[in-house]
C-alpha cells in the first residue's frame, strides 16, 4: 500500500514538474469584466528541462499529451458553464458532445433539460459567460487524468450582473491520440 501511495505521489510530482506545475493559466483574484469568449486562453508551451527528463518515464502519458488533456478540460468547462435563456438545450449539448465520452452524454442531456433551471433562467432572462482562469492536474492514472479547472462566470440578467468563481473536477480518458471528458463535478466533491 505504501509503495502504491509513493508511486502516486511520484507521478503527480513528475507531472507537475514536466507540465510547469500544470497551472497552465494564471489565477486572478478579481472577477473578469464581461468576457468576450467562452474558451480557455491558450497554454504557454512548457519545455521539460534535462533534469526533469528522467521523471517523464514515471508518467503514464507524455507531457504534451497531459497539456492537451488540460486544454480540453478548460474548453469543456467554459462551454459547460456558459449558457443563455434564449438558447435551446440541444444547442448547449451540441457544444459539449464532441468533447464528451458517450458515457457522460446521458447526464449532460439530463442537466440540459432540467425544467426548473430552464424556467428560472428564462424568467430572469439570464445569460452566463464563463472563462477558465486556472487549470491544474490533480489526478493521474494510466487510464485517466483529472484536471481542476477554475471558471470565472459572469451572469447577466434582468436583475443585473453577478460574478462568481467555481472549481470543477474534470476527468478525461484517452481516446485514440486525444481525450474525451468522462466526468465533471464540483472540485470539492472530487470525481467518483
Amino acid at each position: 500500500m505504501t509503495s502504491r501511495a509513493g508511486r502516486a505521489a511520484a507521478l503527480l510530482t513528475a507531472a507537475g514538474l514536466l507540465c510547469g506545475g500544470c497551472s497552465l493559466l494564471p489565477r486572478t483574484a478579481a472577477g473578469p469584466a464581461a468576457p468576450a469568449s467562452t474558451t480557455a486562453r491558450p497554454a504557454a508551451s512548457v519545455q521539460p528541462t534535462a533534469a526533469a527528463a528522467p521523471l517523464a518515464s514515471l508518467l503514464p502519458f507524455p507531457p504534451a499529451r497531459l497539456q492537451a488533456a488540460a486544454s480540453l478540460a478548460g474548453r469543456f468547462t467554459a462551454a459547460w458553464d456558459s449558457w443563455s435563456w434564449q438558447q435551446a438545450p440541444a444547442a448547449w449539448l451540441a457544444r459539449l458532445q464532441p468533447m464528451a465520452a458517450a458515457e457522460l452524454y446521458p447526464a449532460l442531456a439530463q442537466a440540459a433539460g432540467d425544467r426548473g433551471v430552464l424556467a428560472q433562467r428564462t424568467a430572469a432572462r439570464q445569460v452566463a459567460v464563463a472563462t477558465v482562469t486556472g487549470l491544474a492536474i490533480t489526478g493521474l492514472t494510466p487510464g485517466s487524468v483529472t484536471v481542476t479547472a477554475i471558471a470565472a462566470q459572469v451572469i447577466m440578467g434582468s436583475s443585473g450582473t453577478s460574478r462568481s468563481s467555481a472549481g470543477w473536477a474534470v476527468t478525461l480518458t484517452p481516446e485514440g491520440s486525444g481525450w474525451l471528458v468522462w466526468d465533471i463535478e464540483p472540485a470539492g466533491a472530487g470525481n467518483s
